[in-house]
């Protein structure tokens, strides 16, 4: 398990031991602080709750969740419980309790498995799809390290009888003839509603496409900008979006099966929905 903590410590800044790490990885020269800033902290936030939470923003009760796993194992949840970092370093944590508990491993490898299929599964698999297309060459060698290394603990580890409460309980995405255009366009926003993963790449992506101005600031105001401006294009380029998004959660079926079902099904949900819309 020493290799989740090494991803997990690569997946902070840059810092002494990043090349160390890189090379005993063998993923190339290690990344530029530039890189890490531009993926992490412009792109794909790396905190669960932004893709597990019905609100697709840090904190929230899908945060309250994961901390909620620490102190079932009567252990102080850290600061920030649902930070990737943070996650694979448990996890790791996990492991090596299981490794070490001889006769009683039993309890720490339950636990190993709910965290996995509870915490991790859900969103990381999605989440390191999103990843491929936007991180430079380290970052994408280090996604796909980590995407591997959790395809294997999915096949060593029997998925529970039903789907992570995260999933459970997520809230569908908003119709906008009923809802109004706000929690529409919150809702396309947080991917856990709409299936889809929107970054502020796509957003720019969308208005060159489109040929529009985009709003400086967050996402909600360049993505309501573009709805605003153009609307019937804007919902036909979202539904392709939703249709690409519907094709990469199939694939991962065969890793995370009724969970990445789930994904299909809120993308798939967000599709027809779009369809509609440009329709009228």
């Amino acid at each position: 398990m020493e290799l989740f903590r090494a991803l997990a410590a690569l997946a902070e800044p840059p810092a002494a031991e990043t090349r160390r790490l890189a090379a005993l990885l063998e993923l190339g020269p290690p990344p530029a602080a530039a890189e890490h800033a531009e993926l992490f902290l412009f792109q794909l936030h790396p905190y669960a709750s932004v893709y597990l939470g019905g609100e697709g923003m840090l904190g929230g009760e899908a945060r309250d969740r994961v901390a909620g796993f620490w102190r079932a194992l009567a252990l102080e949840p850290p600061a920030e419980p649902d930070h990737l970092p943070v996650l694979l370093a448990f996890y790791a944590e996990l492991s090596g309790r299981e490794a070490a508990g001889g006769g009683s491993a039993g309890p720490w490898r339950r636990a190993r498995a709910a965290f996995l299929w509870e915490h991790l599964l859900p969103w990381l698999p999605v989440y390191l799809a999103k990843l491929r297309t936007l991180a430079s060459p380290f970052y994408r060698r280090w996604g796909r390290l980590l995407g591997r290394a959790l395809a294997e603990e999915a096949a060593r580890h029997e998925p529970p009888a039903e789907l992570p409460l995260h999933l459970r309980e997520a809230p569908p995405l908003p119709d906008p003839r009923t809802a109004g255009g706000e929690p529409f366009v919150a809702g396309l926003l947080a991917p856990v509603r709409s299936g889809l993963l929107l970054t502020r790449h796509d957003l720019a992506r969308a208005a060159t496409e489109l040929e529009l101005p985009v709003r400086s600031g967050d996402r909600r105001l360049a993505l309501g900008g573009l709805l605003e401006q153009e609307p019937s294009a804007t919902l036909h380029w979202l539904r392709a979006e939703a249709g690409r998004w519907v094709r990469r959660h199939q694939h991962l079926a065969a890793v995370t099966g009724s969970t990445a079902i789930f994904w299909v099904e809120r993308a798939t949900a967000t599709s027809r929905l779009l369809r509609a819309l440009a329709a009228e």
